[in-house]
């Protein structure tokens, strides 16, 4: 698929050396600036909810359009070398973080199977080719599935969110994920639902520690 040359954020000219983002926008783009801290807000957020070694995101969602403009191209335009390359921005940072020097093993936040043929792709998929490349790190792509869509999780005590959880999601092959540390991939994180119901499926596996990461954050 071909894109004109305009960048998607300003609707600016771009040379042929920027990738579909201004260089301008990509500066201005407001970054999360907490990715050294093991207690940022964003980790916070799952406190007493589900046991994550570190958290980290790229960007702040509230209040940019142009984070917001890259979000819908990725996910609902069809534009998946803007994906790839959004991984590389996010993987750059998390290599610059002390924080996720022993992950082993990378895995994508799942969609369900229907949802992902009516889009062609899972946007989490295309984050983790770049993040993978820049990381030279092994992706486990379908080692977690989503069964069925999950009812909102809002107004549920932590117990019937884990039980709901479990009729979401399920591990398909325990034995690669034992004793590995996983860090697993969103696009965005608001209320933090899903990635706690992956996160109470997840830890059941023996010797699993877990880091998330996303390309943006709704805090």
């Amino acid at each position: 698929m071909l894109f004109p040359n305009l960048c998607i954020c300003c609707d600016g000219y771009i040379s042929h050396q920027e990738n579909q983002v201004c260089d301008l926008c990509m500066y201005t783009l407001p970054k999360y600036e907490e990715n050294e801290f093991k207690d940022n807000s964003l980790a916070r957020k799952f406190w007493g909810r589900v046991r994550l070694e570190n958290v980290a995101a790229q960007y702040k969602l509230t209040g940019s359009s142009a984070v917001k403009s890259i979000i819908h191209q990725i996910k609902y335009r069809g534009n998946t070398d803007l994906g790839i390359a959004m991984g590389e921005v996010l993987g750059a940072t998390l290599m610059k973080s002390t924080l996720f020097t022993d992950v082993n093993l990378l895995l994508p936040v799942p969609l369900h199977p229907k949802k992902e043929r009516l889009r062609g792709y899972n946007q989490c998929d295309l984050l983790l080719t770049g993040l993978g490349a820049v990381m030279n790190l092994p992706i486990a792509k379908n080692k977690l599935i989503r069964k069925k869509h999950n009812s909102t999780q809002t107004k549920k005590n932590r117990y019937e969110r884990y039980i709901n959880s479990k009729e979401v999601f399920c591990i398909t092959d325990i034995e690669a994920l034992q004793n590995k540390h996983v860090l697993i991939v969103d696009d965005v994180i608001t209320t933090g639902a899903t990635i706690e119901a992956c996160a109470s499926v997840l830890l059941d596996v023996d010797g699993l520690k877990l880091s998330v990461a996303t390309l943006a954050t709704g805090i």
